[in-house]
């Protein structure tokens, strides 16, 4: 997992031959105007995913196969539990169809907010959009890397 600021994007971008493209669509796509939905980058090897929602108060743990995610918020802030896929139990098994699987478990949790991002890979089990204080309004969007 990797936690940084918007800024400092482009120091990652060896860890994948795929960073490159999405880093670039991230630098120059509008992101506040960007609308619900998929937005192919390059084919479905790097999308992007565009959602709005409330945040909760909880939710379970998720873990995917074929892909990286890379989440940016744009508007609000919220929390994001995350921890090592070990030894979890599971909650849903795996769907590869959607490329998700939802596990039980504790985790540590980082703040996501404008000018942050984070990015999961395969192993790193993560929580997304649950509640700092009350529930607001998040949109995000989440770049969909192919492993």
């Amino acid at each position: 997992m990797i936690f940084d600021y918007i800024k400092n994007i482009d120091k990652y971008k060896s860890l994948h031959p795929r960073f490159e493209k999405a880093f670039e669509f991230i630098r120059t796509a509008d992101l506040d105007n960007l609308t619900h939905g998929k937005h192919p980058v390059e084919g479905d090897d790097i999308y992007a995913s565009v959602n709005e929602y409330m945040t909760k108060s909880e939710g379970y743990l998720e873990a995917h196969v074929k892909y990286i995610d890379i989440q940016i918020v744009t508007k609000g802030i919220e929390q994001i539990g995350f921890f090592g896929l070990e030894d979890q139990e599971i909650r849903d098994h795996y769907d590869d169809e959607k490329d998700i699987a939802f596990y039980f478990g504790d985790c540590e949790h980082l703040i996501l907010q404008p000018g942050l991002f984070a990015i999961f890979f395969p192993k790193d089990l993560h929580k997304p959009g649950i509640s700092v204080y009350d529930s607001v309004k998040v949109k995000k969007i989440v770049i969909k890397v192919r492993v």
